[in-house]
């Protein structure tokens, strides 16, 4: 029946997604007919939307239209980046008031008797970190597109005046050469669109680019002209073809590109980037996937929490302490409970923390170490290439990128670079996590190197279940 209605299975998939909304809606304290219809109603008159059901699955044949957000995690054969030509977002860095999470607030000051204004201080220092920030959150979603295509990616934008635009940015590249093998941190804030930033790159690394990118300039006329639309009567297209002939040598020239056999077949189906996690599953061969469980679902008292969930929010209480309080049992307490008044975690997960696994670690060496730290840095992510053959045994000269989150690293008094990675597995021996996560943190010790051009000098586990830190290399 609904097939034969318009829009007959998206119809369908609204009214089962109604459906569970419905049942999930029961679970809740609020229960009821006129409830459930109430609460639509709300919903409806705050131009709020439970969105329509998906029927198209990531597979299908069709052409796939959405933003760079909605991409992430997903691939494509091809994959077209428009309106790269387009601004960056800085227009809050014009407001009279800026927030920030860590620094504050920033205001212009008003001088009433001179009619004048002005920013402030805290207020410019603000702006120059909010814009930082803007810029390497706008790389990182450019990373993002950049990575779902797995055969051919097209870039597209609109420049005026190119030509005087890229003798400019050669100019700029002749001024400001690399800083450690990488592009002049000035030269990227003076640009801000991510077409100038891939133009960056491009010419650059010119000789590199060129073997594996096109890069292509059609101007106005051009791309009009490509829209023309040309009719070519049928008898001459007819004509056309009897005439052209094709030669028995150039037959065979076909035939072996059609049976042609990729040399590298291997690499078209190794993924071109995984996380850690995703490694450290392929090396234990873990088959089975966990998902979150919804936000609205948390609150239910029915539901379990689980050693991973457990382990994680140990995780995330260690990461909010402050090496400069003197921490005893009763401090822990206020600083889970104080997650709880923010929202960042439910009250039952609280009860499931153990405040004096988080105790023992304010005792370790490495915690007294940090405290005397002239750098400490907490939740780094970070970006790598590595050969593939070190995850999968059988592909050869491959590479992969890989992405992770370090759990903390810093600088000790003698200014040598320690990492630190949190573990809250149940085992038994040093040795179980040596063997389990040595592979992981070579990854992240190869990261941090990389990244300062110096060798980290000792990384360590800390695992909370046996209350002591373990120097793994």
């Amino acid at each position: 029946m609904f097939g034969l209605m318009p829009n007959g299975i998206l119809r369908q998939a609204n009214l089962n997604m109604l459906f569970e909304r419905a049942k999930q809606y029961e679970t809740a304290s609020f229960k009821g007919l006129y409830n459930f219809i109430h609460f639509i109603e709300r919903l409806r008159l705050s131009n709020g939307d439970m969105g329509t059901a998906k029927i198209i699955g990531e597979n299908d044949n069709v052409v796939r239209i959405m933003s760079i957000h909605k991409s992430k995690g997903l691939e494509f054969p091809v994959v077209f980046l428009a309106s790269t030509g387009k601004q960056v977002n800085l227009i809050d860095l014009n407001q009279n008031l800026l927030l920030h999470q860590e620094l504050g607030i920033g205001v212009k000051y008003i001088n009433y008797e001179k009619q004048v204004q002005y920013d402030t201080l805290s207020k410019s220092a603000l702006r120059n970190q909010i814009f930082k920030e803007t810029l390497s959150e706008e790389m990182r979603i450019l990373y993002v597109a950049l990575t779902r295509s797995k055969e051919k990616l097209i870039i597209t934008g609109i420049k005026k005046d190119y030509e005087k635009q890229k003798e400019k940015l050669l100019q700029q590249i002749e001024r400001y050469p690399k800083n450690k093998k990488k592009i002049n941190a000035i030269l990227v804030k003076k640009y801000k669109t991510y077409l100038d930033w891939i133009l960056l790159v491009f010419f650059y690394e010119q000789t590199r680019m060129e073997t594996i990118t096109e890069l292509h300039v059609y101007h106005k006329k051009e791309i009009l002209a490509f829209g023309e639309r040309r009719e070519v009567k049928e008898d001459q297209k007819l004509e056309e073809l009897e005439k052209h002939t094709i030669k028995q040598e150039r037959i065979k020239e076909i035939e072996q590109v059609l049976n042609h056999k990729y040399t590298y077949e291997l690499a078209t189906i190794l993924p071109n980037k995984a996380s850690v996690t995703q490694i450290k599953q392929k090396q234990e061969e873990v088959q089975e996937i966990r998902f979150p469980i919804p936000k609205f679902l948390q609150n239910n008292k029915e539901i379990k929490i689980t050693a991973a969930q457990k382990g994680t929010l140990l995780h995330l209480c260690m990461q909010k302490l402050n090496e400069k309080e003197e921490y005893d049992l009763e401090k822990i307490k206020e600083l889970i409970l104080d997650l709880v008044k923010r929202e960042i975690i439910t009250p039952k997960e609280a009860e499931n923390i153990n405040p004096i696994a988080i105790l023992e670690f304010t005792k370790s060496k490495i915690w007294l170490d940090m405290k005397k730290a002239k750098e400490i840095q907490k939740e780094k992510p970070f970006y790598i290439t590595i050969p593939a053959k070190e995850v999968y045994p059988e592909a050869i000269s491959e590479n992969i990128f890989v992405q992770g989150i370090i759990d903390l690293y810093y600088r000790n008094k003698e200014d040598k670079l320690i990492l630190v990675d949190y573990k809250t597995d149940f085992v038994q021996t040093k040795k179980e996590l040596i063997d389990k996560y040595e592979k992981q943190l070579r990854i992240y010790q190869k990261a941090l190197e990389e990244a300062f051009h110096e060798k980290v000098d000792k990384v360590f586990i800390y695992s909370t279940h046996l209350g002591k830190e373990i120097q793994v290399l």
